[in-house]
């Protein structure tokens, strides 16, 4: 249609995925005011409040529709898109509930999505911010001294290495809540150095 060469703001002026247009299709078969309830869903999601999975399937399975599950993934996942998107390009509710128009979405729909919209933007904003600047935080620490007996041919003494755990509060980028290694006795003496430093540089900021 019209809408495949056009740029929207609410997704930082370029054009929107292909798969975003299937979305849009099964969004506009929603009510509206089934759509203000799923919006208030995601919203509490794109808060930082959790999302209730349980509710949104309720507010899709209609007998009348006939949703399936797909749809109800695709209804949250263009909700989702329009709404995160929107909030992270700092857009206007006015220009977003144009360009949702432009995008095939009835005018009811477009209203009701920025409404919840409008009343959520700058909450969700100050979410996003914390979530991007903040790296995974330290639960808990263990630690233990290993004595390492040499190999005989090397004939020293035993050295010390010291073995560290760490639980951190949410998951690494590849999906880890603990982190164990071993330094040697040297390597740690730097590793304490380099801690103070950067804790000395934090307190005077």
């Amino acid at each position: 249609g019209g809408t495949a060469h056009m740029k929207f703001h609410f997704y930082g002026g370029i054009d929107v995925p292909e798969w975003f247009f299937a979305e849009t299709a099964v969004l506009a078969k929603m009510s509206s005011v089934r759509i203000k309830l799923i919006c208030r869903q995601i919203l509490l999601k794109l808060t930082g409040k959790g999302l209730n999975l349980e509710k949104i399937e309720k507010l899709t399975s209609s007998k009348r529709l006939n949703f399936t599950e797909s749809d109800t993934k695709a209804i949250v996942a263009g909700l989702e898109f329009i709404l995160e998107n929107a909030a992270k390009h700092d857009v206007d509710a006015e220009v977003l509930q144009q360009e949702l128009m432009q995008l095939g979405l009835p005018q009811d729909t477009c209203m009701a999505i920025c409404k919840g919209y409008r009343q959520n933007k700058e909450e969700m904003r100050a979410y996003f911010a914390t979530q991007s600047l903040r790296l995974p935080g330290l639960k808990n620490c263990q630690w233990r001294v290993d004595y390492v007996v040499s190999s005989s041919e090397m004939k020293s003494m035993n050295k010390p290495s010291v073995r560290l755990g760490l639980e951190l509060d949410k998951a690494t980028s590849d999906g880890q809540t603990e982190v164990s290694f071993e330094l040697s006795a040297d390597k740690f003496r730097v590793l304490m150095n380099e801690l103070k430093i950067a804790s000395d540089l934090m307190k005077n900021l």
